[in-house]
């Protein structure tokens, strides 16, 4: 004669299924956590400063692995460090990047605020207004040229040796393909290679936004597109 279970077996068994839940929750949270601070992260394009190649309202999957290994980006509040993450490639002409805004953006950006645009020229590349060669990491240059100075303007972590200036990690020229409606390197200059997030990869999904910036409808023509 089989007999029934006591209230408090009952009771028990079901409080260690809770307590297989929440675990369960609170492990797939930190799962998710590590992704978006060591792996990728989905960002919404708010402008059109890189038409017709991303448009206003997509919503991209950046790889935060392209280029380093380590955290980056922002979370709740919080800035990693650069000096976390181990650099194994370097970003590529052409490439679209997302990184944080440069110092020398100024006033009209904030710290956290993140910006996409597309490599137009790199280290030991002609720089496409003043002819200067873009410097890369170790490079020494006059201290009184008009690139040292542009260093000191976006806060390189250079030094002075005598009278040259040694450079102190690589910088980018970027822009938006949208050239008429972009706040990129012709308005403040280089961007450190610090300062880089990741590489956009995809439009994950993408919706029609309105003057004011609000979503209206999908569209689906753009979903898993490649960003070229």
């Amino acid at each position: 004669m089989n007999e029934e279970p006591s209230s408090s077996q009952v009771q028990h068994e079901f409080s260690i299924d809770i307590k297989d839940i929440v675990f369960g929750i609170v492990l797939a949270i930190i799962m998710a956590l590590c992704l978006r601070i060591l792996v990728a992260e989905i960002l919404f394009v708010p402008s059109k400063s890189m038409e017709p190649s991303l448009l206003a309202g997509d919503n991209i999957l950046v790889s935060k692995i392209a280029y380093a290994i380590g955290p980056s980006g922002d979370a709740f509040g919080l800035r990693f460090s650069d000096n976390l993450r181990f650099w194994f490639s370097k970003p590529m002409k052409n490439d679209i990047i997302v990184f944080r805004a440069p110092k020398s953006a100024g006033a009209e950006s904030k710290q956290h605020q993140m910006f996409v645009k597309r490599i137009i020229a790199g280290p030991r590349d002609e720089h496409p207004i003043t002819g200067d060669v873009i410097p890369a990491k170790g490079m020494v240059i006059s201290s009184a040229s008009i690139l040292a100075s542009m260093l000191n303007m976006i806060g390189d972590s250079g030094s002075y040796s005598d009278s040259t200036y040694i450079v102190g990690e690589d910088y980018y020229y970027v822009l938006g393909d949208n050239r008429n409606q972009s706040y990129d390197s012709k308005d403040w200059g280089l961007v450190p290679a610090s300062t880089i997030i990741g590489k956009a990869v995809m439009v994950l999904w993408s919706q029609q936004v309105d003057s004011m910036g609000s979503s209206t409808s999908l569209r689906s023509s753009r979903f898993l597109q490649l960003c070229r």
